[in-house]
């Protein structure tokens, strides 16, 4: 058991300095571990080093930026000489796994260092082949029904057995790493193809949504699946072992916030003026909400701040606000971390669940707060104490993560590691004690503002060497 007090802060500013300060420290620490290991084999090896984009964005630090450079070129440099990859992509993977480092390690780069010409071709390597637009690989899209050919793709081809053909919320994340290709893109014509794929493919989930009485579990070449036969159920879980049940309700809008869907619908809303995109967005957050009092449930916190950013509409500002009424977050002293708990056999129905999830205590007893949903009430009430309160209690959870857990290098998916801790596990998708609590305290969460709004600019330190 890792226990440690809680160090109340002077104020808001005080707080996000000393969090900014314990951050650095865990990044230097890790450059001083990893500037000299080579690339391993592990398909997201990157993506710890996500929970360090807010620290990049208020402070940018060209000694972090340097060392993210490199180990974008030593992964890419050792996928490539050990040909698992090819073109610039996996010669063969499903579409959760094999999209995570493009979507999460290289998106963050791009986010910080918004000028890096190697990040966007990296980028633009893969993304080209979502539409099959490069004639190095075999076509992954089928234009004609706005399909994926298949759960596996690669630049080897397709799997084409019975079942791959199912197209799962996961397939969203080849959108997501199209709109990053589109942000940095090589010409504007490169810019429109992207983002006509993205529309047109998200535009069926969306269509899908607002189609049914019950969420889709997934997408046929002929039609919408509201339901899993035995044979796709075992398929889908044989490499998502995370995944809900997809019984209840929350769990299909769970499923489809994991690889982003409310963020990739909103901005698309915003791309593409369509009102479906973003009524789609509200129909998943509807029983996300609902979540706001399970302890668990950050993410879906971090989900109404993002339709809030979008949208500047404060519907469930309600709903967050009557979560966190219930709560009492000055009377902690100390939050303890037990290690010792046990992995369940299966992870339960909900927001932010996983069978690998830590336990954690306030003052000896099971925990009520979430930091994130603590902070969006914050926001949303104008309220600088809470949101103090809020980061001081997201900085005990990371330092207790620092105490007790390895830096997630060898497994960014775990939810017991710093990075899980920093910026979400794996079910959580950037909504984490960095990502979602420190971030938007500072200005930025990693959500593109509305036209209107401008998100703090970062200076471009290096280009790449």
């Amino acid at each position: 058991m890792h226990r440690r007090q809680i160090e109340p802060s002077h104020d808001l500013p005080h707080a996000c300095q000393r969090f900014l300060d314990d951050l650095r420290r865990w990044a230097y620490e890790a450059i001083d571990r990893y500037a000299d290991e080579p690339a391993t084999d592990v398909h997201d090896q990157g993506t710890y080093t996500t929970g360090w984009e807010p620290l990049l964005r208020a402070e940018p630090d060209e000694r972090i930026l340097r060392f993210l450079q490199q180990k974008r070129d030593r992964i890419r440099d050792h996928f490539t000489r050990t040909q698992q990859w090819r073109h610039g992509y996996w010669r063969m993977q499903e579409a959760h796994h094999g999209t995570e480092h493009y979507e999460l390690f290289l998106g963050a780069l791009q986010r910080v260092l918004p000028d890096d010409g190697e990040t966007a071709r990296q980028l633009d390597d893969v993304a080209e082949h979502m539409g099959n637009w490069s004639n190095a690989a075999p076509d992954w899209f089928d234009w004609d029904r706005r399909r994926f050919h298949s759960l596996f793709f690669g630049a080897d081809g397709l799997r084409t057995e019975p079942g791959m053909a199912l197209n799962t919320p996961d397939h969203l994340r080849c959108v997501n790493i199209c709109l990053l290709a589109a942000s940095q893109p090589e010409t504007e014509a490169a810019r429109k193809r992207y983002t006509e794929l993205a529309t047109a493919y998200a535009g069926e989930w969306v269509d899908a949504i607002l189609a049914g009485d019950a969420l889709p579990v997934a997408l046929t070449p002929d039609g919408v699946l509201y339901e899993f036969s035995t044979d796709d159920k075992a398929l889908y879980y044989s490499f998502m072992g995370e995944a809900p049940d997809l019984q209840a309700e929350v769990d299909r809008a769970e499923n489809l916030l994991g690889s982003d869907a409310v963020n990739t619908f909103l901005r698309l809303w915003q791309e593409s003026g369509e009102p479906r995109f973003r009524q789609a967005a509200e129909r998943l957050l509807k029983p996300l909400a609902a979540q706001l009092a399970d302890p668990d449930a950050g993410a879906a916190a971090a989900a109404v701040r993002t339709y809030r950013r979008w949208t500047g509409d404060g519907r469930y500002d309600k709903a967050v606000l009557e979560a966190a009424a219930r709560l009492d977050p000055f009377s902690i002293t100390e939050v303890a971390l037990d290690t010792e708990s046990k992995h369940s056999a299966r992870r339960a129905s909900g927001v932010g669940k996983r069978s690998d999830a830590p336990r954690w205590l306030e003052d000896a007893r099971e925990r009520r707060h979430n930091p994130i949903t603590l902070a969006v009430a914050a926001e949303i009430g104008g309220d600088s104490a809470l949101q103090a309160r809020a980061v001081d209690l997201a900085r005990t959870y990371f330092l207790l993560a620092r105490d007790a857990f390895p830096d997630g290098r060898d497994h960014g998916c775990s939810a017991r590691s710093v990075s899980a801790i920093a910026r979400g596990h794996g079910r959580e998708n950037h909504a984490g004690m960095t990502t979602a609590v420190l971030g938007p305290a500072l200005g930025y969460d990693g959500t593109p503002m509305r036209k209107e709004v401008t998100g703090a600019e970062l200076t471009a330190v290096s280009e790449a060497t």
